[in-house]
């Protein structure tokens, strides 16, 4: 009874037995992988993955169990451990065993076919590999320039790459990225996540695109005999494969120099290769490690390359180091990234913007960047200088800063100049000082949808110079966002100025009769037609976004077979919140009876591409939404008094306009539709198309006059419109302020000569 338990113990012990490396087990003469499944993962009640490798040889059995281990600690710490099922984890590792077992074949019978060298064709794996491994660690969205500050460069140099060397690997970094950017790549990699059922997202293809190539890195990197018996007897054999005794080497055309002295770790000598670049100039040794970015930690063998002269009259062999010698350490963690200095955050925030130019309206970008500023300056203050040493506490330090500065800063050209430090002793000081005058002081603290506003702008510029390969730490908002207000609570944020509130408004002097063209605030005989008189009437009437009407083009205003009517478009000017905004509108018949049309014509007729140029200066790039903003509201605000104010005044037309049409019982979807906003149920959204102008033409019938008492006037522009100059807002140039220094010194120095 004893025997035979002794025996089954046995037995068994040889048909799974453990090889020294985790989770790799033989049964019979197949090999498996049996790993344990991390708790994260949470699947189902199994606690282990048993998968047949179909394999009996050895070493190539342990180069696929260390790539599934590293697979499978991958999966359980990344965000992919969180949507993947048991079936999708399976059909993920199985693809990977027959992509690498097909990859592994076909490599060798391609060598034997052609009857290349094994040395030949080992070296150029170990090339063709290492471009693989940087398009790892880089990405394919990034282009090198592999000079001497190129991150990909450094890593070559630090493993050991010689010149040569590092140019080839270069010329085929660059033609494998470029061909990640294909269409064919794309589509290949939609049909591998489709085949293990994930989400078909641009992070999901990032994950997908690393994955593949670091399997054709490990390929290339990690197999032994992949040409058959000759190359394990070969110099090269001991470059990817475990330590094997040493053989007696062949005979050698030329005297081989002194062997290189022995690390203590060494448990067996080194053996030569010839070189990979053969030069005219003696070399010395130097080492070559490839190993795996992501690898477990096992020993990696080295592979000399000639680097340095040396007084030796004949080249000298390169060294392949045992297999137990300790890798130098790798300059770069895969899964962190490269740490990103401060002082370049600014420049990859213009690159965020660059890339999202064709989506993102300016004032987008600019609060991006903003924000992005803002940042960059608490973490100044915090002594920070890397993107790694970015803590939770430096958010929560920027949090604070938006509760102590200003509330509308953003209007002072002065304060938005200052530095984070800076501006929040201004907006103290300007607290204090209104505090000593007996004044109300002003508001501190930035609103609660600027400041999500900003953490959202910041949160996106965190993502992107993450996806772009550098180090930053997972940092998060939950807690410093303030709490969205209830769909209940958001009728009451904007007021909503009805027929009978907005009538006033239209007694205005520039309505009416004003004194001047610089004077609109002031009663006098004159009407001058421009963006004060035509806009308000657009928006009360039509309810756009200011953006929208101040940004027109002369081209926009068309006529159709229902009429004149306004295409809300893309231009040169602006570009529209999404594509819902992009809608035609019919041009309201009372301001068609004030004389809109002959206005259009008169703008056209002096070539101008702009529909209200006034709002736009000549010398610099400006926002016209904005600038119609600074002109009117004030004047607004003067007319109509303190009692009458409401809050964001021209979004507060928008929404008076469509209030108006909703109490006129105008259907939600048609509002929706004039307003340029998305549907909110399918059949708005999918099932029908806009409504048209004759429907639109239909409910604005329902809103009542506010101009009836104003009466159609000869058309009349700005003198500086008609004149083609620049707006008196726009100020003097930088070479008219210079001309004006200088007449002011003359007349200084003049006076002075006439003293006595």
């Amino acid at each position: 009874m004893a025997v035979h338990v002794l025996r089954q113990v046995h037995k068994d012990s040889v048909m799974a037995a453990r090889h020294r490396i985790a989770n790799l087990t033989r049964r019979g003469n197949v090999f498996y992988w049996r790993a344990r499944i991390p708790s994260a993962l949470s699947i189902d009640q199994r606690s282990h993955l048993a998968l047949s490798l179909r394999h009996g040889d050895h070493t190539k059995a342990k180069s696929m169990v260390r790539r599934l281990n590293t697979l499978l600690a991958e999966l359980a710490e990344g965000d992919r451990a969180r949507m993947t099922s048991r079936e999708q984890l399976e059909e993920i590792f199985r693809a990977e065993i027959e992509r690498m077992n097909e990859s592994m074949e076909d490599l060798a019978f391609a060598a034997r076919r052609t009857g290349s060298a094994a040395e030949e064709n080992l070296r150029a794996d170990i090339l063709v590999g290492w471009a693989y491994r940087l398009i790892e660690l880089f990405g394919t969205g990034r282009p090198m320039r592999f000079d001497a500050s190129c991150p990909a460069r450094r890593v070559l140099e630090q493993t050991g790459f010689a010149e040569g060397q590092t140019r080839e690997i270069a010329a085929t970094f660059e033609q494998e990225r470029k061909e990640c950017r294909t269409a064919y790549f794309e589509g290949f990699l939609k049909s591998e996540i489709d085949a293990h059922g994930l989400k078909d997202t641009p992070l999901n293809r990032e994950r997908a695109t690393q994955q593949i190539m670091r399997a054709k890195a490990d390929v290339l990197l990690g197999a032994t005999d992949r040409y058959g018996p000759q190359s394990t007897g070969s110099d090269v054999a001991a470059l990817f494969g475990e330590q094997t005794q040493p053989q007696t080497p062949a005979p050698e055309a030329a005297p081989s120099p002194a062997p290189a002295p022995a690390s203590p770790t060494q448990e067996a000598p080194a053996r030569t290769l010839p070189p990979l670049e053969q030069t005219h100039a003696p070399q010395t040794q130097a080492t070559l490690s490839a190993p795996s970015a992501n690898a477990p930690a096992s020993p990696t063998p080295d592979l000399a390359i000639p680097q340095q002269p040396a007084p030796a009259p004949a080249p000298a062999p390169e060294v392949i180091a045992p297999a137990v010698q300790s890798p130098p350490a790798p300059l770069i963690d895969d899964e962190k990234g490269v740490d990103l200095p401060l002082a370049q955050f600014i420049t990859e925030c213009d690159a965020l913007m660059k890339s999202n130019q064709h989506h993102w309206e300016d004032a987008t970008a600019k609060d991006v960047k903003v924000a992005v500023t803002m940042l960059v300056g608490v973490l100044e203050e915090q002594g920070i200088t890397h993107s790694s040493q970015m803590r939770q506490i430096h958010l929560g330090k920027l949090r604070e800063h938006f509760d102590h500065i200003l509330t509308n800063y953003g209007r002072s050209p002065r304060l938005r100049s200052l530095g984070t430090a800076a501006l929040r002793a201004a907006s103290a000081e300007a607290v204090r000082s209104h505090k000593e005058a007996g004044k109300e002081p002003p508001k501190l603290g930035l609103g609660p949808s600027t400041i999500r506003k900003h953490l959202a702008n910041i949160s996106t510029f965190l993502t992107y110079i993450k996806g772009r390969g550098y180090h930053v730490p997972n940092l998060t908002m939950d807690g410093l966002r303030p709490r969205k207000p209830k769909l209940s609570d958001a009728r009451r944020i904007t007021d909503k100025p009805g027929p009978e509130q907005l009538r006033p408004m239209f007694d205005m002097p520039l309505f009416t009769g004003c004194k001047s063209a610089t004077e609109q605030e002031l009663a006098g005989p004159h009407i001058f037609h421009s963006a004060n008189y035509f806009l308000p009437m657009l928006m009360v009437y039509l309810g756009p976004r200011r953006a929208e009407v101040a940004g027109l083009a002369v081209r926009d205003i068309v006529k159709t077979g229902q009429g004149w009517a306004i295409d809300i478009r893309p231009n040169q000017f602006r570009s529209l919140k999404n594509a819902s905004s992009a809608r035609m509108l019919p041009v309201p018949d009372e301001v068609l009876r004030l004389n809109f049309i002959d206005y259009v014509e008169a703008i056209k007729a002096l070539r101008y591409d702009a529909l209200f140029p006034e709002l736009f200066a000549k010398s610099r790039k400006t926002d016209p939404g904005d600038r119609f903003y600074k002109d009117f509201v004030p004047k607004l605000h003067q007319h109509l008094g303190d009692a009458e104010r409401w809050n964001r005044v021209l979004h507060a037309l928008r929404h008076g306009f469509a209030d108006t049409l909703k109490q006129a019982l105008v259907h939600p979807s048609i509002i929706s539709d004039i307003a340029g906003r998305l549907g909110s149920d399918e059949t708005s959204m999918r099932y029908t198309n806009r409504a048209g102008l004759n429907v639109i033409k239909d409910a604005l019938e329902k809103y009542p006059s506010v101009t009836s008492h104003l009466e159609p006037q000869p058309t009349r522009l700005l003198p500086w419109v008609e004149a083609r100059e620049a707006a008196p807002w726009e100020g003097r140039t930088e070479n008219e302020k210079l001309k004006m220094a200088r007449d002011a010194r003359r007349k200084k120095v003049k006076s002075r000569e006439r003293r006595p």
